[in-house]
């Protein structure tokens, strides 16, 4: 990690093991090069403040950036990177960083866990990511919560056993989670368990049938209540592209089973309503299928199928009706459900993966794009129009494989996370209401004092408030004893 010396709040280390380790550091001038440097042993035994004392170096400084690079939070980055365009008030400087929760392996389990896609977003007091964790040997499941504040520090994480799982049915599919105001709703989709699956870890019988866990929360990630709500269906599927959202109708889960998408409105950890389907595909993309966005002009609904009626490719379009949030009438795609009597089928395009995310009445989905040169795609789609709206492509600057992007919208940005290769890029756009302008991009690989590690399956979610954007990300689906769970980075990002 980096920070100004005249910094009165460093960043926190994060969550470490409580053993002793060697701490070293460095002092840069404003050009990057050392002028100071030291190493202490230190023993983490609980909380509390670590120091490493600094000596100065002998003779002249080295690591001085060179021409055409400027020093940027001790790393020597091309001037032309170092900012967004002139005038742009939107710099996504690094504020903060660190590490997810210790890993579920260390709890000696077993070798390996499951890793949820974590989930991220905007509170009251700053930003909460949400995963969940799974032992397909004993069958045993945990959440773990932690609050991140502006400044990118982190509070001690918040964990619970999650009741009813069993050895036998994985827990593959995302963690959903959203705020409305002080209040906030996570939702896990819990397969159903054979009849000798065994028992969960508080030794039950474990439950024997599909059900999603509905849980309310506080900004600090301290959970209120918990309940099992059955959805009388085959197993239900959370998509990664946010499958909670906070829309006129309240807050809405959407989620695949079988081959239908499914919304239903919540009541805290009740079902509002029984599901309403509301779309239909021979075939749903099983982890990655249905998905919504919300805001008080309506609400956004997306899904994804392998073969929508009359296209070769993915994607399709749907039909609705303003009963509840809508009705089986049409294939994957993109439905627009206003908050009133107006439901509004889209024209169809195709995608492999995709999330959505809006602002006011704008809806933007982010897709996989046409080729390597232009990797990823958004679309716009605005209420009441029956039509997508505009269209465009980017890429990585320096190139690389782009297995999935997550998108958020505030005020008038659009910011892109995306997995490429074994990094991250963060994207930032400006125009988002009306046709979106490409900003800038931050490579993850320019800031080595994030705990990336290797990267793998996508796994990555963003959100943005009228300051900062905050990006989390998982290592991978499959975490072995040694593999850091994941971690997340705050951004600067002062209003337009």
């Amino acid at each position: 990690m980096a920070f100004p010396a005249s910094s009165a709040a460093p960043p926190a280390l994060g969550l470490l093991a409580k053993q002793s380790y060697g701490l070293a550091a460095v002092a840069r001038a404003a050009d990057c090069s050392v002028i100071a440097s030291g190493c202490s042993s230190v023993n983490v035994s609980g909380g509390g403040t670590l120091s490493v004392s600094l000596a100065a170096v002998t003779g002249t400084p080295l690591g001085a950036c060179e021409t055409g690079s400027t020093c940027e939070l001790a790393e020597c980055v091309p001037a032309a990177d170092a900012s967004a365009p002139p005038g742009s008030s939107c710099l996504l400087e690094l504020v903060g960083e660190g590490p997810l929760a210790d890993p579920f392996t260390d709890n000696g389990n077993s070798d390996t866990t499951i890793l949820s896609a974590p989930a991220i977003s905007t509170t009251p007091n700053g930003f909460l990511i949400a995963y969940r964790e799974y032992d397909p040997v004993e069958g045993n499941a945990r959440l773990t919560t932690i609050a991140i504040d502006p400044s990118g520090a982190a509070a001690a994480p918040t964990q619970m056993a999650l009741p009813g799982a069993c050895a036998g049915s994985p827990e593959t599919d995302a963690t959903a989670l959203v705020f409305a105001g002080p209040q906030g709703t996570i939702a896990l989709s819990q397969p159903a368990c054979s009849a000798d699956a065994g028992a969960d870890a508080s030794g039950d019988a474990g439950t024997t049938a599909a059900a999603i866990a509905l849980l309310t929360l506080d900004p600090t990630g301290a959970i209120q209540a918990a309940a099992l709500v059955s959805p009388s269906l085959t197993n239900a599927t959370l998509g990664q592209g946010h499958a909670l959202a906070s829309t006129p109708l309240g807050i809405v889960l959407a989620y695949s089973a079988g081959s239908s998408a499914f919304a239903v409105p919540l009541a805290g950890t009740m079902a509002g309503t029984s599901p309403t389907p509301f779309a239909q595909v021979a075939e749903l993309k099983s982890e990655n299928a249905a998905f919504l966005t919300g805001t008080s002009y309506g609400t956004g609904y997306l899904a994804l199928g392998t073969a929508a009626a009359g296209t070769n490719g993915d994607g399709g379009a749907l039909k609705g009706s303003s009963a509840g949030v809508g009705t089986i009438l049409g294939d994957a795609g993109v439905l627009l459900h206003d908050g009133g009597s107006n439901v509004t089928r889209v024209s169809p395009f195709n995608a492999k993966w995709a999330s959505v995310g809006s602002v006011g009445s704008r809806v933007l989905v982010a897709s996989d794009g046409p080729s390597a040169a232009a990797s990823i795609q958004w679309t716009t789609f605005d209420m009441g129009s029956a039509s997508a709206g505009s269209t465009g492509t980017f890429a990585p600057m320096n190139g690389g494989t782009v297995s999935y992007a997550d998108v958020a919208l505030q005020q008038d940005r659009a910011f892109f996370a995306a997995t490429v290769d074994d990094s991250i890029s963060l994207f930032a756009f400006e125009k988002a209401s009306t046709v979106p302008i490409f900003l800038l991009e931050v490579p993850f690989s320019t800031l080595p004092m994030l705990p990336l590690g290797s990267l793998s399956d996508g796994l990555v979610a963003v959100a943005a408030s009228d300051t900062e954007v905050a990006v989390v990300w998982g290592t991978a689906k499959a975490l072995s004893t040694n593999d850091n769970v994941g971690g997340y980075a705050i951004f600067s990002c002062s209003p337009p």
